[in-house]
C-alpha cells in the first residue's frame, strides 16, 4: 500500500506526528507520504476551522495529482470528516478519516464509545459528527462521552510523557463512571500516546485514532485490489 496522508491544517508539528507514529505501524513493502496543508489554520477545532481544513485537503491532494505521484489510499489526518467523500471522488481511491476509521473499528469492539481528545469545543462537536458516521457506515454503537483536556496547560505543554498520563487517567473514568465499552483517543496530534493496555476495573480496549486510520486504509487498499 502507497498511503498518502493529509493534514489539514499547517501544523508541521502535526504532520511530523502523523508521520512518525504511522511509519512505525507501517508493513514491509508499504509506502507513506504525508502532506501538510499549504494554506489554512494551524489548528482545526470548530465548524468555521473544519470548512477551512475541508478546502485545504481538497487544495492539496490536487497539488499531489498533479504532480503524478501515485498513492493508493488516502489518510485524512483530522478527528473530523471534512468532507472525505469528496476526497475519494477526487482522488478516485478509497479515503477515510480518523473519525471514520475509528468508528469502524470501534463497532467491532463494543457499542458504548467514548472519546478522549484535546479542547473542551470537541464536547460539543463530536456527537453529531459521531451520529453521522454511524448512519453512513450503517455500523452498531453510539457515543456515550466525551472527555477532554487541555495540551496548552501548564502541567502539560510540551510533555509527551504528563500527556499520556491524562490521557491515560481520562481514559480510565470513561470506562469505569462512563461506562464506555471502547474508548478512542482521538486526533491527529495525539497519535502514539494512547494507553496500549487495557483500562478501568472491566479492562477495556483503548483506541488510538491515528492507527485505527492506517489499519482501515489497509482495508479498504486491499478489498479494493481484491479480484
Amino acid at each position: 500500500m502507497r498511503l498518502l496522508v493529509l493534514n489539514p491544517n499547517t501544523s508541521e508539528a502535526v504532520s511530523a506526528r502523523l508521520r512518525s507514529v504511522l511509519s512505525a505501524g507501517l508493513a514491509q513493502g508499504e509506502q507513506l507520504r504525508v502532506e501538510t496543508a499549504a494554506s489554512g489554520l494551524p489548528y482545526i477545532g470548530d465548524a468555521a476551522a473544519m470548512a477551512v481544513g475541508a478546502r485545504a485537503a481538497n487544495a492539496r491532494l490536487r497539488d499531489v495529482m498533479a504532480d503524478g505521484d501515485l498513492f493508493d489510499a488516502v489518510l485524512l489526518g483530522c478527528f473530523a470528516d471534512l468532507d472525505t467523500t469528496g476526497l475519494q471522488a477526487v482522488a478516485g481511491r478509497p479515503a477515510v478519516s480518523l473519525l471514520g476509521a475509528s468508528v469502524r473499528l470501534a463497532a467491532r469492539a463494543g457499542q458504548r464509545w467514548a472519546v478522549v481528545t484535546a479542547g473542551a469545543g470537541w464536547r460539543r462537536l463530536l456527537p453529531d459528527m459521531f451520529a453521522t458516521t454511524v448512519s453512513e457506515q450503517a455500523v452498531p454503537g453510539a457515543l456515550v462521552s466525551v472527555r477532554t483536556f487541555e495540551t496548552q496547560d501548564p502541567a502539560i505543554a510540551g510533555d509527551p510523557v504528563r500527556m499520556q498520563a491524562e490521557i491515560t487517567g481520562l481514559a480510565q473514568l470513561c470506562a469505569d463512571e462512563d461506562y464506555a465499552d471502547v474508548v478512542i483517543v482521538g486526533g491527529a496530534g495525539l497519535g502514539g500516546l494512547a494507553p496500549t493496555a487495557p483500562v478501568g476495573r472491566n479492562r477495556i480496549t483503548v483506541l488510538d485514532s491515528v492507527m485505527c486510520g492506517l489499519h482501515i486504509a489497509r482495508e479498504l487498499t486491499n478489498l479494493g485490489s481484491q479480484p
